[in-house]
């Protein structure tokens, strides 16, 4: 957990002289967004909720802090339960992400299309039940559960468009998760909410 962590505060430290010879008034947002996520690693499907905040020290650059919540819903398919679980499969997969991320746009029109990628370090906080059989191909099923305090590396294409109102746009993004040698383990599909902050 601390080289999780000194990895984290490296990357803030890197990205903050940056931020400092920004632009005299950055432009700030904030981000509210919901949409779905694919567990590759337990084949679940579940629902991620996310939150960011934005600093624009560029023209096409920016700083972003986001947290977000993934939970699980069901499964991909069906799988052979353990005795005793009746119907219910009782797999499931969830976590808090702590993602601090460079963004940067590869398409700005005039029209106030943009498209944009963003990565970097996400420490993932959550836990995971899960079928044994499924990876061991012991033929009695047994859940297994365990708990997550991981960091990986998140990366997300976005593509960001003007609403009616001067102060909102709107968002799509898809991003996905890899810690552990294991890149894409959750993929998010998520439509966003952008509300500029002050006077940009």
């Amino acid at each position: 957990m601390k080289a999780n962590q000194l990895l984290l505060a490296t990357f803030l430290l890197v990205a903050t002289p940056f931020i400092s010879k920004a632009q005299d008034k950055p432009k700030l947002s904030y981000t509210i967004g919901a949409g779905t996520t694919i567990d590759r690693s337990n084949s679940l499907w579940g629902m991620n909720f996310t939150n960011e905040f934005n600093i624009e020290f560029r023209e096409r650059t920016s700083f972003n802090l986001g947290l977000s919540f993934y939970q699980s819903l069901g499964t991909l398919y069906e799988k052979s339960l353990p005795e005793g679980s009746g119907d219910q499969n009782k797999e499931q997969s969830s976590g808090i992400f702590f993602t601090p991320s460079i963004k940067y746009d590869l398409i700005q029109s005039p029209s106030g299309f943009n498209l944009s990628l963003a990565a970097g370090p996400s420490l993932q906080l959550g836990g995971e039940t899960y079928l044994r059989s499924y990876f061991t191909g012991d033929p009695f099923a047994s859940y297994s559960t365990n708990k997550l305090q991981r960091l990986g590396v998140m990366a997300e294409l976005e593509a960001e468009w003007n609403s009616k109102n001067p102060n909102l746009k709107n968002a799509v993004s898809l991003s996905a998760y890899g810690a552990e040698k294991t890149f894409a383990q959750y993929v998010n599909l998520t439509y966003k909410l952008r509300f500029g902050l002050g006077k940009n």
